[in-house]
């Protein structure tokens, strides 16, 4: 897990700075919803890249706000349309999970729908739970986009907190800094990919 994220870390800092903001979307949209590591993980380092080399940090949100989007309305329409790949990934979820959404989405669906897309790992389903459960596409939108937004402010924000952070504590040690970094990353991979697997996935017989 070390090597994995040190290794996914450098590869991100290096394809930011060379295709900066264009590669930002390419990377939320598409690479990073095939990778191992946790979305949150990506986006905390997102804020700490975008302060290191120099990069508008708004804007890099955004980008991956949009990122992010674009692949949850794929996923959504994939599921309308009774996709074979979005029926086989919902078959993931733990049953007593999917049977708890749709309980508490009978009588708060706008509220079940925003957590649902906030929540660690379960947050990749959201667009096909909302499909599987009828949402219209102008509530998805709405739910799913202020939800994302806000989830990307918050794990971009802990990645800029950490930045200053480590840039006052250990000025002129760069090797330092980073090798901490990477190090709470790893802890928070490891927790969120243990929490998802005994939570969310379901078990393997």
């Amino acid at each position: 897990m070390w090597c994995t994220i040190t290794m996914h870390h450098s590869n991100l800092t290096d394809y930011i700075q060379q295709f900066s903001y264009l590669g930002i979307f390419l990377w939320f949209a598409v690479i990073e919803q095939v990778t191992p590591i946790p979305e949150e993980v990506y986006l905390i380092s997102l804020g700490y890249i975008a302060i290191h080399i120099g990069l508008n940090p708004y804007l890099c949100g955004m980008v991956a706000v949009i990122g992010l989007l674009t692949t949850d309305n794929a996923l959504y329409y994939l599921t309308l349309k009774g996709n074979r790949l979005t029926k086989k990934l919902l078959s993931k979820i733990n049953a007593k999970v999917m049977e708890r959404i749709e309980r508490n989405f009978k009588g708060r669906s706008v509220k079940t729908l925003f957590v649902t897309a906030l929540i660690p790992k379960l947050r990749f389903f959201s667009p096909i739970i909302a499909g599987t459960l009828k949402v219209r596409w102008p509530t998805f939108l709405f739910i799913n986009g202020g939800a994302t937004l806000f989830y990307v402010i918050v794990y971009m924000c802990l990645g800029i907190f950490f930045h200053n952070q480590l840039t006052t504590v250990l000025k002129k040690l760069d090797f330092v800094q980073h090798g901490v970094f990477i190090t709470v990353m790893i802890i928070i991979a490891v927790f969120v990919a243990i929490k998802a697997k005994n939570l969310i996935f379901k078990k393997a017989s």
